[in-house]
């Protein structure tokens, strides 16, 4: 039987799964959603149990593919959302809810740690510390509640979960704080901050550098041999690779439920801008430089959900892309915890004009991350992916907006296939 990968791709709000075999999906990938808690004090939660089931029931859709295609798994690859982390108690079970990296209270800290952690944005990638962040949450968690034993990324947790073994990637602790992305080490300014110490934290080397075989009982009801899983890095990076973005300068755009647009480099750099963020990639001797709006794919189906509730985003960006050139649209801003606000909103103004309004803001955004990551000039080959790149009406806007026409990558979920290509380069025996 050829070998393949399970690659799994732990989004915002689904898990993705697919087997992936000479560089390509080899089946559908598996789409496992669930719901985030979201509480009146702005929380955003997930209970622990809830991501582990997920995890299992995408990968087992993902071995049942590959059977059926006739593949064998050799090797599980991970990619994950950056910033989620569960708490965990001395007995190695949760102490509570993972905390999502949506969840944006930790502000005191945020403030805080900006005074007391000097050259950020070299060591940590980004301008100043932010709510978002995994050293900002920790410290506030600890001064809130006492500190748990120990705090595991959500990859992290995952593999505990898998395998029953604790151990992360340099690429999403990277982008935590507590890791200096410019030695790929340990942060003690950025530990006594967030008043831990680093046994508190998961062990962590390169993207697929460590790996541990999955639990008995995991593997049988895979329906695989024990065969090892690796820590593959961020899953915005995991997307770039996947969609080929591999060399100094190339280029990729994210248009998921995070826009992104990213560059890999090959020396640490540090960013410029409040929405980049630098960090260490999955790929042997690389970084990256990426530029972000956070809630783009949240906001754009919630207007959908909203105005177009029978038809769908599909039918939204059409209508939008469809007519005589665009009049004046009231001005759109996100807010912020999935909120925005609308200024200019009067008499004549329907739901187009509101769903071009939000997308006039997004395709702005598209504009300023690129010409910031690329100064001299977009690259030969800009590759496309996300939920969104599937669509031709939303592409023939950026066209017609920005004047470029990305590629369409291959896949959609190019994480997947990313995951697997570093294990690939990384850990070829697999």
């Amino acid at each position: 039987m050829q070998p393949c990968i399970l690659a799994l791709d732990l989004g915002t709000t689904a898990f993705k799964a697919g087997p992936v075999a000479s560089g390509r999906l080899a089946a559908p990938p598996v789409v496992a959603p669930y719901r985030l808690d979201h509480l009146p004090d702005g929380a955003v939660h997930c209970e622990p149990a809830l991501y582990a089931r997920t995890a299992l029931a995408a990968l087992a859709g993902a071995s049942a593919s590959a059977r059926e295609a006739g593949l064998e798994p050799r090797a599980v690859a991970v990619t994950s959302q950056a910033q989620t982390f569960v708490p965990m108690e001395a007995d190695s079970t949760p102490a509570g809810p993972a905390v999502v990296w949506t969840d944006a209270r930790a502000v005191c800290e945020a403030a805080e740690a900006d005074a007391a952690l000097s050259d950020f944005a070299a060591s940590a990638g980004f301008t100043e510390p932010s709510p978002l962040q995994f050293v900002c949450k920790v410290a506030r968690m600890g001064r809130l509640h006492g500190h748990a034993e120990r705090y595991l990324l959500l990859n992290e947790w995952i593999m505990q979960a898998l395998t029953g073994q604790v151990y992360g990637d340099d690429v999403n602790q990277g982008m935590g704080g507590f890791i200096d992305i410019r030695s790929r080490s340990w942060n003690p300014a950025a530990l006594a901050f967030a008043d831990i110490q680093k046994g508190q934290l998961a062990p962590c080397g390169p993207a697929a550098a460590l790996s541990e075989p999955l639990l008995a009982g995991v593997a049988r009801q895979l329906r695989v041999g024990r065969i090892p899983v690796y820590s593959c890095g961020n899953d915005q990076s995991c997307a770039a690779i996947g969609a080929g973005a591999f060399d100094d300068g190339a280029g990729f755009l994210n248009f998921g439920t995070a826009m992104v647009a990213y560059r890999t480099l090959t020396a640490p750099a540090a960013p410029a801008e409040a929405w980049q963020i630098a960090g260490i990639s999955p790929l042997p001797q690389r970084w990256f430089l990426l530029g972000v709006e956070s809630e783009f794919g949240n906001m754009v189906e919630w207007l959908a959900e909203l105005l177009w509730p029978a038809e769908g985003v599909g039918a939204m960006l059409q209508a939008c892309a469809d007519g005589a050139p665009w009049p004046s649209v009231p001005d759109f801003a996100p807010t912020g915890g999935g909120r925005c606000s609308l200024h200019g909103v009067g008499p004549g103004v329907d739901r187009l004009g509101l769903g071009r309004a939000t997308l006039a803001y997004y395709l702005g955004r598209v504009r300023a991350m690129a010409g910031a990551l690329w100064p001299k000039g977009l690259p030969a080959r800009l590759t496309a992916a996300g939920g969104m790149s599937r669509s031709d009406a939303w592409l023939g806007l950026v066209e017609a907006k920005l004047g470029l026409r990305p590629h369409r990558a291959d896949a959609e979920h190019s994480g997947l296939i990313g995951a697997a290509n570093v294990v690939e380069a990384v850990s070829p025996a697999s």
